[in-house]
Formats: structure tokens, sequence, C-alpha cells
């Protein structure tokens, strides 16, 4: 089991090296699949030896091969953190059909560039959130092996879509983005009731404790924008594999 959890951490590094692609591309309207990648500094192209995942970065140092400038700590950081996550979800997941794993990956994959496009640029891209939606579509499907039994997710996401929409009028478009309330549609057809109260409750909860941590810190005021999509992005994860469980020891600790 060891060596088939390095062999998917080595996978996502892979994986993760081409997100670094989506997120990066995507937001400069550039085509993720063509053209060398280069440094965004000097914009030298860079050869394969600057691009193995994470170890390159290890290799030079952190910097540049060309123009000796740092090489952005977004890059190895995204590389690093799909290794993980394919690694937990395969540990999670093991014995499940690697068919169903496989979608689970593919899920990771997407809502790590939702994460990391909204915590860098401030954008949820709809190339990658209407293909999440379908493969989300289609995971339930085959997880709950019936169009009747797909009700729960369907309307989890649709009242949570409201929930966020009627926050984005209520704050006036300012205090959460339209991408919050996409992401929200995308969280609610994962997670489903009574996951999907679970992953919320700790959006909120580590959203507004980050922005009191900030402003004791002075690295923000009140109004100060803060990107909300990475927690609950951060927040669809924990739920994804502990919501149920989470809800229930809740659900008896209150009403023992």
């Amino acid at each position: 089991m060891v060596v088939n959890l390095i062999i998917v951490f080595i996978i996502g590094l892979l994986v993760g090296s081409f997100l670094n692609v989506l997120v990066d591309r995507i937001a400069r309207d550039e085509s993720p699949f063509g053209g060398r990648s280069y440094c965004e500094h000097c914009y030298h192209p860079l050869s394969w030896q600057d691009l193995v995942p994470l170890f390159s970065f290890l290799f030079l140092r952190g910097r540049c091969r060309y123009c000796k400038n740092k090489i952005p700590l977004w890059l190895p950081l995204i590389e690093l953190v799909t290794g993980l996550v394919f690694a937990l979800i395969v540990f999670w997941s093991w014995g499940l059909p690697w068919g169903l794993v496989s979608l689970r990956l593919i899920i990771a994959s997407f809502l790590v560039v939702i994460f990391f496009a909204d915590l860098k640029y401030r954008l949820v891209y709809g190339a990658i959130i209407y293909p999440a939606l379908i493969t989300v579509f289609i995971y339930q499907l085959i997880v709950l092996k019936s169009l009747a039994n797909l009700a729960n997710p369907l309307l989890s996401s649709v009242l949570t879509g409201l929930f966020f929409y009627g926050l984005y009028l209520l704050t006036k478009k300012r205090g959460l983005g339209f991408g919050d309330v996409q992401i929200g549609l995308l969280m609610g057809l994962l997670l489903g009731y009574p996951a999907i109260v679970v992953a919320l409750y700790l959006a909120f909860l580590t959203g507004a404790s980050t922005g009191i941590i900030l402003m004791i810190l002075g690295r923000a005021k009140l109004k100060t924008p803060i990107a909300f999509g990475p927690f609950l992005v951060f927040s669809a994860f924990v739920a994804w594999f502990f919501g149920e469980k989470v809800f229930g020891l809740a659900k008896d600790w209150l009403f023992f």
C-alpha cells in the first residue's frame, strides 16, 4: 500500500504541474494546451530540466536558471498540495473500484484549481466550474445508482446556490462574488445533506477566524476583501470525507 501511495503522490505532482498551467494561463487568457512554459520574470522558455515537478524547484534552490530571479512559491506549492491530496484520497478510498477513485481524483483536481485561482487571482473560472459540475453529477449518479437518488445532492446544490446568491445580493456584490455562488452549487452537488451543513459551518468559521487574525496582526481592516473561495474549497474537502460523521457526532452531542 505504501508503494502505491508513493506512486500516486508522484502522479499527483505531475498533475499539479499541469494544474499550475491552468491556474495561470486561464487568468492570462492564454491556452493551457499551447506554447512552452516560460519564466514569469525573463520570459525565457523553460527546458524539461526546469519543469520536473517540485524537484526542479529544490535543485534550482528556488531561482530561475536563466535570470536568477526567485521562482514563485505558488508553483511548487500547488504541485505538493496536489500530490498530498491525491495520496490522501487514494488512502481514504482504498478498496473502492479504480474508476470511482479516478473520478474522485479528477474532482479533487478541479477543486485545487478553484482554490488557488481564487487565492492568487481572486477569480473563479467558468471553464473549470462547469466541467466540474458535470463530473460531480456523473460521480453522484454512479455512487447513488439512480436519478431518483440524486434528489438530495441536487436540492442541496440549488439551496446552497440560492443561499450564496442571497448573500451576494445582500452585500451588494462586495461581501461575496458571483464565483462563490458557483462554488456553492458545486459544493451542494458534491456533498449533499447533511455534509453540506458541516462544510458551510466550517467555511464561515475558518473565514471569520482568519479575518480576525489578519486584523489583529494589522494585515487587514474591517472592510478589506478576503477571497472566500479557498475556505469553501477547504471545507468541501473536509466535509467530503468526514461531513456525515461530524454531523452525526454534533447531532448526538446537541440532542443526546
